[in-house]
């Protein structure tokens, strides 16, 4: 049996390039499963031993920054590529202060955090709808589909990180990213618009998310107890993900996920006096990565 080094090798440059790839039929069972568990991760990468066998690999150790822009939000390079429509920013911003209130105070952390989370999901959701439902890719070749012992099941994979991070550095597929704009180069404009010298590692949190699927740390943001936001990630999917999907109804599904982070960039911008923005960066990302991965069957029924 080959080594993991060199099965990564042989197969890292041939992703999504098989005979039952780009452009294949999708597979008849729909959204299906793996039938038999895999072991869960531990290490701080994406795990290509646990993948589907048919998947693209799990290459989810991406390390990326990209630099300030001296523009002013929402005018920068990336909002105008997905075609800004800041009044449904400012809309799903109102929508959530309003849904979180508690008393007469909404603290800027929990909107972000929401706004994350939803972003992250809607990568999944828009790749779903543009790759799998339209019959370009079977769900085993537009995701790497894992499985912990405990019967969870997790969604990796380069498209993923293309939404997240704009980058796809493999050969098979790509997706119609307008701009190349991703989540993580909307909301990092936003915070060095907003003042912040540095910005989190991205690589960092994506890694993270994948050293703690199937774990409790997954999905909850690392970041100081004054700063936890008063909801987490996967509440905040499960709560607002059907509303969030009906305000989104006039866009292209590509750009779900980058007008959701188009509102989080505006929050930030507008926050910064009570906020810092490198934290608010960390916030947003922190929820993005990990609900980018999560199981659609694990979420309530509309």
């Amino acid at each position: 049996m080959a080594s993991r080094a060199e099965e990564q090798s042989r197969i890292g440059s041939a992703s999504l390039r098989r005979g039952d790839g780009f452009g294949a039929a999708p597979a008849s069972a729909g959204f299906g499963r793996r039938a038999n568990p895999i072991p869960s991760t531990t290490n701080g990468i994406a795990p290509l031993s646990v993948a589907n066998d048919r998947a693209a690999p799990a290459d989810d150790g991406i390390e990326l920054s990209f630099a300030a822009e001296p523009s002013v939000a929402p005018r920068s390079s990336a909002a105008d590529a997905i075609g800004v429509d800041n009044g449904l920013a400012q809309e799903l911003i109102d929508w959530l202060r309003f849904e979180l209130r508690r008393g007469r105070e909404v603290r800027p952390e929990a909107v972000l955090c929401a706004l994350g989370a939803l972003a992250g999901y809607a990568a999944q959701q828009a790749i779903r709808e543009t790759m799998v439902k339209t019959g370009k890719l079977t769900l085993d070749q537009a995701f790497a589909v894992i499985e912990t012992r405990s019967g969870e099941v997790f969604f990796f994979g380069e498209l993923l990180n293309a939404v997240i991070v704009a980058s796809n550095g493999g050969s098979g597929p790509t997706l119609d990213l307008p701009g190349q704009a991703s989540i993580w180069k909307i909301v990092s404009e936003g915070g060095f618009d907003a003042g912040a010298i540095n910005l989190p590692d991205v690589g960092d949190i994506i890694k993270h998310c994948a050293a703690t699927v199937g774990g409790d740390e997954f999905g909850v943001p690392r970041v100081a107890d004054a700063h936890m936001p008063d909801i987490l990630p996967r509440e905040a999917v499960s709560r607002f993900w059907p509303a969030a999907r009906r305000k989104l109804a006039g866009h292209e599904p590509m750009r779900w996920p980058l007008q959701l982070a188009l509102a989080a960039r505006t929050l930030i911008v507008s926050s910064k006096s009570v906020l810092r923005p490198d934290i608010a960066v960390q916030i947003v990302m922190e929820a993005a990565v990990p609900m980018s991965k999560i199981d659609p069957v694990s979420l309530p029924k509309e």
